[in-house]
């Protein structure tokens, strides 16, 4: 139903729309307050549960309309009331932030990592990109739960729920976790073996990565959090060897042999 069929004016005058946030969300149960030029105020009315609302001023001429709601900046827009019905949409900036630094378990900040946060229902109400010394600021969020997922390069992503509270402002720290790159070079009798399948099991013999040799011998294994592993390489015999991951990189030369056991120490 247009906003103009819901209105009723005793004066026959009367000026209504929609209050919105600037991501386009309704605003429910907004506080309204209509000043003359001089500034007295002249009329107040609240906004309804769906956002809409209605006001009417007291003659035709120039007014100021304000407009408030919990959560939210003020507004003040200037309207003109003559005889029937002026339609007037208001948008709201939010007041709320939610504010924090990135860091890593050693307190090194994170640059450039991305913290969205989204509502229960999945829609994205901010974002941030933290700058040099880990710090970010996602402006205009609103009381209540939302999800907040962090991602940055060579790090494993954080998600985790959070409130924010009636004040709109919140300061949450977060910490990643590394993840490290293993590599080094496949070898036998002197010489790099090439297409040999390199595989890395965790704790629980789960597979967490795997590769092929390349010409040169070399293999690659990215996106490994810190931890304790079991390389397994196969080309020649099978060959076994535990590597712990403590840092960024980790460099694991194999060595295989057509008289290696099965399960060779390759510390």
């Amino acid at each position: 139903m247009p906003i103009e069929q819901g209105i009723a004016s005793t004066s026959g005058m009367a000026i209504g729309g929609c209050i919105r946030r600037d991501d386009g969300h309704l605003v429910p149960d907004a506080a309204l307050t209509l000043i003359d030029p001089r500034g007295h105020q002249v009329s107040r009315a609240k906004g309804d549960a769906d956002g809409t609302y209605t006001i009417e001023p007291p003659a035709p001429g120039s007014y100021v309309l304000i407009v408030s709601a919990n959560g939210h900046q003020p507004a003040a827009v200037n309207v003109t009331a003559s005889d029937g019905i002026a339609h007037v949409d208001v948008t709201l900036q939010g007041a709320g932030e939610l504010t924090g630094v990135v860091r890593t378990a050693a307190h090194e900040p994170v640059a450039d990592a991305t913290v969205t946060v989204t509502d229960l229902s999945g829609e994205v109400v901010g974002a941030a990109v933290t700058a040099a010394d880990g710090t970010y600021a996602c402006r205009g969020v609103m009381a209540g739960t939302y999800t907040c997922v962090t991602v940055a390069a060579r790090m494993r992503p954080a998600a985790t729920t959070l409130s924010v509270p009636a004040s709109g402002r919140l300061r949450f720290d977060i910490e990643l976790a590394p993840m490290a790159m293993l590599w080094g070079t496949v070898r036998a009798e002197g010489r790099a073996v090439r297409d040999a399948r390199v595989t890395v099991l965790d704790w629980s013999g789960t597979a967490v990565g795997a590769t092929h040799t390349d010409d040169d011998g070399r293999y690659v294994v990215a996106d490994l959090p810190e931890g304790e592993y079991t390389v397994v390489a196969r080309g020649y015999p099978l060959v076994t060897g535990q590597v712990t991951i403590t840092g960024s990189q980790v460099d694991h030369d194999i060595w295989l042999s057509f008289g290696a056991d099965e399960h060779a120490d390759l510390s």
